[in-house]
């Protein structure tokens, strides 16, 4: 009979122990991440021109958020930037990487909140929820001016407010898809575990978001 304990060998291997941050590590690193992504965001909204597809979008009416956002381009890129730097923490040899992962892409995934990395993402993905909102609702008011105008990122009756988080929603799970999780349970479970206005979005459409930006 079959007796190995792959989870023993792993927290008695000292070599492997060397690579397994700790939860200040991951929480330290993950924030780091989210600020130097949220730099980005702030220094280039400035810069932003109106997407050639703003009357059309405009005129078109109901667009889908992942549609929109193709006429953002710089936008997806920063978002994308940010979305691999938490990509490259979660696969650093954490124990929640070594243990969880497998288990969750079988379709578990109850855990996933309770993993260092996933703590932190829902931890400091609150913390700076309010200020992405700001840095992307310019980003969209700018480049879709016709569509946006007059409109506020923190009023809950407005359609910017709606698309600013789901885009953020979509960040946040994309770094999880980077690292394999599927998108679907990644989301089901971060946003299950989140509580700020990005909090119970569900759907398709950010699943599909989320996947635009983890694939940059």
């Amino acid at each position: 009979m079959d007796t190995f304990d792959f989870k023993k060998y792993i927290a008695d291997n000292p070599l492997l122990k060397e690579n397994i941050l700790s939860e200040e590590e991951i929480a330290q690193d993950i924030s780091a991440e989210l600020k130097k992504g949220l730099a980005a965001l702030q220094s280039q909204v400035k810069n932003v021109k109106p997407s050639p597809k703003d009357e059309e979008i405009n005129e078109i009416g109901i667009v889908g958020i992942s549609s929109l956002i193709v006429g953002a381009p710089g936008l997806v890129k920063l978002l994308g930037n940010v979305a691999n730097g938490v990509t490259d923490i979660i696969k650093k040899g954490t124990d929640s990487a070594v243990f969880d992962k497998s288990t969750y892409k079988k379709g578990g995934g109850k855990n996933l909140t309770q993993t260092k990395w996933g703590k932190a993402i829902i931890d400091f993905g609150e913390k700076f929820e309010e200020l992405y909102i700001d840095s992307i609702g310019g980003w969209l008011q700018a480049a879709f001016p016709s569509k946006y105008k007059g409109q506020d990122p923190h009023d809950k009756e407005d359609k910017l407010y709606k698309d600013a988080h789901k885009i953020y929603a979509g960040l946040l799970i994309a770094g999880a898809i980077g690292a394999g999780y599927e998108a679907v349970n990644a989301h089901n479970a971060l946003m299950a575990g989140f509580e700020g206005g990005s909090a119970g979005l569900k759907g398709k459409e950010v699943v599909d978001l989320a996947k635009k930006i983890a694939a940059v």
